[in-house]
């Protein structure tokens, strides 16, 4: 592509000769999930007079918790942040904490929340350590949560552009200069030239497109001596589900099987795997069901998007038969598809630091670069499907432990951050720091570090994280903090 300057801007020759529009702004943001919403609604607050746009190709914002079906926060260590006001925002109708009442067994595959009325919202803040029952999760109507969403960062002042879809990038040396943003909708596509650029895309999109260091699937033990890691490298990397939303029904029955359903390929599916579902009760008595997982992420990721889901749905409608006939949910009645498969995980940046498994299983009190600690997790290491890990068996974790700022940066630009499930962490430590609101802190530690990088003129690598912590309120780590690190007393 031939690039020609034109004052402080790199603007491609095709630009000139294809009449593209041209936006200018100073910090733009591709995605529009949890890590997205954190990242705008960080920097716009911080920097009242940025301009800040926010691209995503679906018709609302979330994401994977919203769009994808995944309406709930899993229990875990949120730390302070927006997360507090958004589940505010939300009326009674639309939002609650929810306890199981039915853990899953080899027999009845599925665990079961329902919304809990004498539960808080700070009860949902812990998993590390916490005795199964004992722990909650934040159940949510999705619309309302995407609207929530749209209208904080509205009011902050931020631009969205939601149908939307990134198509391609332009660099200059160790800066991205500007993107192609194409309306799904119609109409020609757009150059965006920016100072700043936070790739939220759950596969780290922006950065792969760059040529950025990316990985996919399971690391080699002597990559990073990862005690769980196996001995070669695989295509395995966690396995998606296609979540769907059923209502109760007046009688008892069963919803007739669409012809895909009945494929005998699929009806083996069903029969061979029996996976479990993670089942959560919504304020008004529908339910959200998430199949653990509906095909395996190598699986998914090597055929076309469009193909790969319309098998998961026919899966999924199987399945919920099973539900119905074998596990006592014959009073309910499919309602929806949601429209966007969850993706638990796919390309992944190699940045200047690696999340790796021993940072998720030392803790806040014995890893390394702890003083760099931008974000909170104390999620189990969660795989679902194939996997070759070995040794220590993956699952709980004994105490929260930190991501580093350096896990955000790529090595190969200094004007962008990545704040998604994408970011720097290895295939083990991905399992575990992949839920929304971690991913929500990771977004506003890249807002607070673009509003600070704008002030000082720098790049992000010389941001004073220290700075970057500060604005965040994350406090020193110390052992009389830790019990309550993330907690409201």
């Amino acid at each position: 592509m031939a690039c020609y300057f034109t004052g402080h801007w790199l603007l491609a020759a095709e630009d000139w000769q294809l009449g593209i529009g041209m936006i200018e702004t100073d910090i733009l943001i591709i995605g529009g999930g949890s890590g997205g919403f954190g990242a705008a609604i960080r920097a716009a607050r911080a920097d009242p007079e940025a301009r800040i746009l926010l691209l995503d190709s679906m018709s609302q914002l979330g994401g994977t918790s919203t769009v994808g079906g995944v309406n709930n926060w899993e229990p875990g260590i949120g730390g302070p942040g927006v997360h507090y006001e958004l589940a505010a925002r939300l009326s009674p109708n639309a939002i609650g904490v929810g306890r199981t009442v039915h853990f899953s067994s080899k027999e009845e595959p599925y665990g079961f929340s329902r919304i809990d009325p004498d539960s808080s919202y700070e009860s949902s803040l812990r998993r590390a350590g916490l005795p199964k029952p004992e722990a909650r999760r934040v159940h949510f109507e999705p619309d309302a949560m995407a609207e929530a969403m749209r209208t904080m960062l509205r009011e902050a002042g931020v631009e969205i552009r939601l149908r939307t879809r990134f198509t391609d990038v332009s660099v200059q040396g160790r800066r991205i200069v500007s993107i192609t943003a194409q309306p799904l909708d119609g109409g020609p596509p757009e150059t965006v030239r920016s100072k700043l650029f936070i790739d939220c895309s759950g596969g780290c999109h922006l950065a792969r497109a760059a040529e950025c260091g990316m990985a996919f699937g399971e690391e080699p033990h002597e990559l990073y001596q990862e005690p769980s890691a196996p001995d070669s490298a695989s295509p395995i990397v966690n396995g998606i589900s296609q979540v769907f939303r059923v209502t109760p029904a007046a009688e008892a029955g069963a919803d007739e099987l669409p012809a895909a359903a009945r494929a005998p390929e699929i009806q083996d599916w069903v029969a061979t795997h029996r996976p479990a579902a993670h089942v959560t009760e919504y304020p008004n008595g529908d339910l959200c069901v998430n199949v653990l997982p509906t095909m395996e992420g190598a699986e998914f990721h090597s055929m076309p998007y469009p193909e790969a889901q319309a098998i998961a749905q026919a899966r999924m409608h199987a399945h919920w038969r099973r539900m119905q006939t074998d596990y006592g949910f014959e009073r309910y009645r499919f309602k929806s598809m949601f429209p966007l498969v969850g993706i638990r995980e796919s390309h992944r940046l190699v940045g200047r630091y690696v999340l790796r498994e021993q940072d998720v299983r030392a803790g806040l009190l014995r890893q390394a670069r702890r003083e760099e600690i931008i974000a909170l997790a104390d999620h189990p290491l969660d795989t679902h499907g194939e996997r070759n890990v070995r040794g220590v068996k993956l699952k709980e974790l004994e105490q929260p432990y930190g991501i580093p700022y350096s896990c955000l940066l790529p090595k190969e630009y200094d004007n962008l951050i990545a704040a998604s499930r994408g970011a720097s962490f290895s295939h083990i430590a991905a399992s575990s720091c992949r839920l929304s609101r971690t991913m929500m802190a990771l977004g506003e530690a890249a807002g607070a570090a673009s509003a600070l990088a704008l002030r000082d003129g720098a790049v992000y690598a010389d941001v004073d994280v220290a700075e970057i912590r500060g604005r965040l309120g994350i406090p020193a780590f110390e052992e009389k903090a830790l019990s309550v690190w993330g907690m409201r007393s």
